[in-house]
C-alpha cells in the first residue's frame, strides 16, 4: 500500500522544520486520512517516577515543585517546544518501567540532566544533584503508544512485543501494513535522538501529533521510549488533568551524580522526604541513611 499523499508530505518536510511554522505542520497531521492510533494502558498501583535538577543544594519543598509546571509565568516566558508540548504547555513527563530497566528514576534521571547531552564535554570533575519523586497511578490510564521506530524495536522488549500486539488486534495484512507505516512513521518523530542545541523545531511533527490527538481524541497521555537510554526506557508524557485525577504523589527523595578525576560514581541517595506536609506542600527531608530504609520501603 502506497504512503498517503498527506503522509508522505510530512515525510518531505520531517529534516526541514525550521522552513515551516508549528501550525502547518499540525494542520498536515489534520489531513492525514484514517489515522491509526495504538494504545496502552498505565495499570492501577503502577508508578510513574519524574526527576527535576536542583539547583544547586537548594532543596524542593511542594508538590507543585516536583510536577508538571504550574507557574504561568514560567509557562510563558520559559517552555520552549518539546517532544511532546507545544511553546508555553504543560505537561508531565516522567518514566516506567521496561524490561531492561526496572528503576524507572535512572531513565527520568538522563532524560532530564543536560550534563549527557555531550558527554564528550563533561568536566572530569562534577556535582549535580537531582530531585526523584515517586506518582502511583490511582486508577487505569490509556494512553497513546508510540513504540514503532526501528530503534525502539531493535532495543526494546517492551515495544517488540507491544507491536505484535497490536499487530495482532488488526483483521488482514494490507490494514497491518498501512497501520505500521502510519505508526513508524510518527514513532520515528517521538524517537529522534538528532535535536541539539538550539534545534527544538525539530520535535514540531511530534509535538503537533502530541497535540493533535489530546485535542481530538478522549486520551490524554502518550508513552514511548526513551532516546537517552538507548530505548531501551519507557517514557510518559501526561496532561495535567490526567495529574491531578489519576497520580498521586508518594515519595520524594534527593540523589547526587558526581564524578570524580573523570570516573563517574554511584548515583546515591542522599535526602529523603519522612513528610511531605499538609496537602504535600510542605516536605521535610531527612539525610537518607540505608539501613533505615529496606527494599521494599517506600523509597525503592
Amino acid at each position: 500500500m502506497k504512503m498517503s499523499p498527506q503522509l508522505a508530505y510530512l515525510d518531505s518536510i520531517k529534516h526541514n522544520l525550521d522552513t515551516v511554522t508549528y501550525g502547518h505542520v499540525y494542520h498536515s497531521i489534520r489531513q492525514v486520512p484514517d489515522k491509526y492510533v495504538p494504545t496502552a494502558l498505565l495499570h492501577k498501583g503502577h508508578y510513574i517516577d519524574r526527576v527535576r535538577i536542583n539547583e544547586g543544594e537548594k532543596l524542593f519543598t511542594t508538590e507543585h515543585d516536583v510536577s508538571y509546571i504550574h507557574d504561568p509565568e514560567v509557562l510563558k516566558n520559559h517552555v520552549g517546544l518539546g517532544r511532546s508540548n507545544a511553546e508555553k504547555q504543560a505537561v508531565f513527563y516522567g518514566a516506567i518501567e521496561s524490561p531492561e530497566i526496572r528503576q524507572p528514576r535512572v531513565v527520568a534521571y538522563f532524560e532530564t540532566t543536560k550534563l549527557f547531552k555531550k558527554p564528550e564535554l563533561l568536566p572530569d570533575n562534577i556535582t549535580e544533584l537531582f530531585t526523584m519523586s515517586r506518582w502511583r497511578i490511582m486508577a487505569e490510564i490509556e494512553v497513546v503508544e508510540m513504540i514503532f521506530s526501528k530503534d525502539a524495536q531493535e532495543n526494546s522488549e517492551y515495544a517488540r512485543t507491544s507491536v505484535t500486539n497490536q499487530m495482532s488486534k488488526l483483521p488482514n495484512d494490507e490494514i497491518r501494513k498501512f497501520c505500521y507505516e502510519q505508526g513508524e512513521f510518527f514513532s520515528e518523530e517521538f524517537a529522534r535522538k538528532d535535536v541539539g542545541d538550539n534545534q527544538s523545531y525539530k520535535y514540531k511533527i511530534s509535538s503537533a501529533y502530541a497535540n493533535y490527538i489530546w485535542d481530538r481524541t478522549a486520551f490524554k497521555g502518550i508513552t514511548y521510549p526513551s532516546v537517552q537510554s538507548i530505548y531501551s526506557g519507557q517514557n510518559v508524557a501526561l496532561l495535567p488533568e490526567l495529574v491531578d485525577k489519576y497520580l498521586k504523589l508518594e515519595s520524594v527523595a534527593v540523589f547526587k551524580f558526581e564524578r570524580k578525576d573523570g570516573k563517574d560514581l554511584p548515583i546515591d541517595c542522599i535526602k529523603i522526604a519522612t513528610d511531605l506536609g499538609k496537602g504535600n506542600m510542605d516536605f521535610k527531608y531527612a539525610d537518607y541513611v540505608e539501613a533505615d530504609y529496606l527494599p521494599g520501603g517506600k523509597l525503592y
